[in-house]
Parts: structure tokens; C-alpha cells; sequence
């Protein structure tokens, strides 16, 4: 709440603010750039208001150097005001006030200058697994998963894009949230289907079978996960034996050059690891085709940080303890997808 004091005259004297436990919200105003910050006090009904106009600011986007916008004109004010009655942000974002409110007391800056500062405070894929888990520079066996504490340089696939910002970490077409159960790679029982050591959201050939998981999406849909040639229940990319017909896939590399998709014993269309008979055609065709690679959606956190310094308001302000007045942060959360 705000501290005053009143004088003989009338005049209201600032002695300090008091909204650190109200929110800070953001509306925007009906003319280009035009932009206000309030907090709402609903206990004592009251209000504190930064009413500006920036042509560069915008709640995503990273401010290099903060923003510094003087308040000694009508366009840029900090307005504290008490109210007959509670109030909601429609007082502020809507053009047209309820009519039931009225500004009972009210003090507006005639001097100051707010600094606003805009920064990214967390990034994240939304994988399944905390950004601060995804640095693998130490075995992901190992509990201190965090390694070297920089997350920059953690990209299993090598696209450019770090582990904490990829959705899918070793490109593999099966998003990295499918392939941790319990969204914990800390927890023991994540899903390491070929038992190499290399758990299946790092793994580019989840079934250890010699074909790479992004191979194995038979249809072409973007994901493999409903290729399951023999229908076992079991998707061709966790299968060792896709056809089911008792030969390992990674056994029907007749040539050995690590990739059974281009052995067709029986030159029927149909590489051996899916012909359960090298004879005929019975088992489903393969175009041998490759899947394009999923789109990468980041979710980002931005925060605006809004303080008023050398505050001073009209009328005597002798008392006015709080000339630098901390508004807090607000952070915008927006989802940025790229194509890989």
C-alpha cells in the first residue's frame, strides 16, 4: 500500500509504496506504442500505474542496453491512485472505465525516469526433460547429470541446435518426451532399448538393429513409432527383428556395410530384414525413402523488469522516501518453432 501522510493543507506527502506482493501486468494502450504497467492492491483498493509510450519496446524482445524513458510529459506518467471501490485490470485495458469506479485520491509524477529491461530467463524444448538435464558432457548414467553446467555445447546430433532447446536430441524422429519415461533422465528406468548405454533419446538406432530410427518410418509420416512391419505390437524402430521371421535385422546386412536396407536377397522390392520369406513378396514394400526431419519448437521465457528512479511527484514531497521505485518483473512466455 502507499505510506502518506497529510498535511494542513491539504497536500498529500509521499512517504513510500508498498505493492510488493501484487502482480505486475502489462496492457496496451489504444495508440501505436502505447503501453501500461499497473499493480492492484485489492485489500485497500488501490493502484499504481506507468503509463508510457516506446516505439522499441516489445515484451519479447531483448533488450540490449535498458530502456530509459524520462517522465516529465503527459505521454510517460507513474499514477498512484485509491479507488471508492475494488479494481480489476479492465480498468486499465479497457478504453471505456467502469462507471461504478471513482478515483477517490490520486498522484501523478511530474518528474523520473524509468528504466525497462527485457532478457530472456529460460528456454526450454519441452521434451520431457529439464533443460538443466540435458547437459550429457558426463555419462547419463552418471547422477550428477549436470556436467560442466554449460548447456551451449551439449547438441547429441550435431544440428546446431542445443539439447535444451531441441525437441527431438538425436534427430531420430521420435521426440525426446517419448522416449524418457517419467520425463526424468536421472530416473533408472529410462528407456535404453538396445542396452548399448546410450539411452534412446541420444541414440540414433534405438533397437540397435543397424538402421537409424529416422529410417525406420516405413510411411513417411514424420514419426516411426507406427511402423511395425510384423505387427507384434512392437514399432520396427524398438523391433531387433522387423519381420519377425527369426533373423535379427542386423543379421540380414548381407553385405555389411551397416545398413540391411539395401539387401534383397530375392530382388523383390523388399529388403531382406522385412521379407519374412527372401523368396517372394509377401511382406509390405519399402520405398527406402528417408523421412524429413521434425520441426523444432523452443518455448521461451522473457522477462520485463520495470523500475522508476528520481521519482517526484506534484505538490510537497519533502518525506518521499522511495525516489527509486521497484515495479518487479513480468514474464511473456511465447513458443518459437524453426524448421530442422
Amino acid at each position: 500500500m502507499l505510506t502518506v501522510v497529510s498535511c494542513d493543507d491539504g497536500d498529500i506527502i509521499v512517504t513510500s509504496f508498498e505493492f510488493d506482493d501484487s502482480t505486475l501486468e502489462l496492457c496496451r494502450g489504444s495508440l501505436l506504442n502505447e503501453f501500461v504497467f499497473f499493480k492492484i492492491n485489492t485489500t485497500t483498493n488501490e493502484a499504481i500505474s506507468y503509463n508510457f509510450t516506446s516505439p522499441i519496446y516489445n515484451d519479447t524482445t531483448v533488450t540490449d542496453t535498458p530502456i530509459l524513458i524520462d517522465l516529465e510529459n503527459d505521454d510517460n506518467q507513474l499514477v498512484y491512485r485509491q479507488f471508492n471501490n475494488t479494481v480489476t485490470s479492465d480498468y486499465y485495458c479497457n478504453t471505456i472505465p467502469d462507471s461504478d469506479i471513482t478515483v477517490t485520491e490520486e498522484l501523478i509524477s511530474i518528474s523520473g525516469e524509468a528504466s525497462i529491461i527485457v532478457e530472456i530467463v529460460d528456454e526450454d524444448d519441452n521434451d520431457g526433460v529439464l533443460a538443466i538435464n540435458e547437459d550429457v558432457t558426463v555419462n547419463v548414467e552418471d547422477e550428477d547429470i549436470n556436467g560442466d553446467g554449460d548447456l551451449e555445447n551439449d547438441d547429441t546430433d550435431n544440428d546446431g541446435i542445443p539439447n535444451y532447446k531441441d525437441q527431438d536430441d538425436d534427430n531420430d524422429n521420435v521426440l525426446t518426451s517419448v522416449e524418457i519415461p517419467n520425463n526424468d533422465v536421472t530416473d533408472e528406468s529410462f528407456l535404453d532399448t538396445d542396452e548399448d548405454g546410450t539411452p534412446n533419446y541420444l541414440d540414433e538406432d534405438d533397437d540397435g538393429d543397424g538402421i537409424k530410427t529416422i529410417n525406420e518410418d516405413l510411411d513417411n509420416d514424420g514419426s516411426p513409432r507406427d511402423d511395425d512391419s510384423d505387427n507384434d505390437g512392437i514399432p520396427n524402430y524398438l523391433d531387433n527383428d522387423d519381420d519377425n521371421d527369426g533373423i535379427l535385422t542386423i543379421d540380414e546386412d548381407i553385405n555389411q556395410i551397416n545398413d540391411a536396407r539395401d539387401d534383397d536377397t530375392d530382388d523383390d522390392g523388399i529388403p531382406d530384414y522385412l521379407d519374412t520369406n527372401s523368396d517372394n513378396d509377401e511382406a509390405p514394400s519399402f520405398t527406402g525413402e528417408v523421412s524429413s526431419s521434425l520441426d523444432n519448437t523452443v518455448i521461451t521465457t522473457f522477462r520485463t523488469t520495470l523500475t522508476v528512479n528520481n521519482i517526484l511527484f506534484g505538490g510537497s514531497n519533502d518525506q518521499f522516501t522511495d525516489e527509486d521505485f521497484s515495479f518487479g518483473f513480468r514474464d511473456q512466455e511465447i513458443s518459437i518453432t524453426t524448421p530442422k
